[in-house]
């Protein structure tokens, strides 16, 4: 009966330490995807937390840069209205021209 109760607390005994290792090897697992959980959360904070400051400035240049181009659309118009009142006194410059040749009458030599 004694040689019985032994050998079943081996068994049991046996049984336990697997289980235990088994927990021990789980926990070593649990830990190193918990480092790994944190070392991602950690890395990702550094790429991101510089994101808001990076798209204020990016949307401050953009606002500057709509600005500047309104700017250059009202140069633009006024360079074309400039161009076409150029235009304009030419092709009046031109008909004068034409009409003061065309009023002129040739001159008489008087012999």
């Amino acid at each position: 009966m004694l040689i019985a109760v032994i050998i079943i607390n081996v068994i049991l005994s046996g049984v336990f330490f697997f289980v235990a290792w088994r927990l021990w090897k789980l926990k070593q697992t649990m830990n190193q995807v918990t480092q790994s959980i944190l070392n991602a959360d950690r890395v990702t904070y550094d790429v991101l937390h510089a994101t808001p400051t990076a798209l204020a400035q990016g949307e401050l240049g953009t606002r500057n840069l709509r600005i500047r181009y309104q700017q250059v659309e009202l140069q633009l118009l006024r360079l074309r209205q400039i161009v076409q009142l150029l235009s304009l006194g030419q092709t009046a410059w031109m008909r004068q021209s034409i009409l003061k040749r065309r009023t002129r009458k040739p001159k008489l030599s008087r012999r």
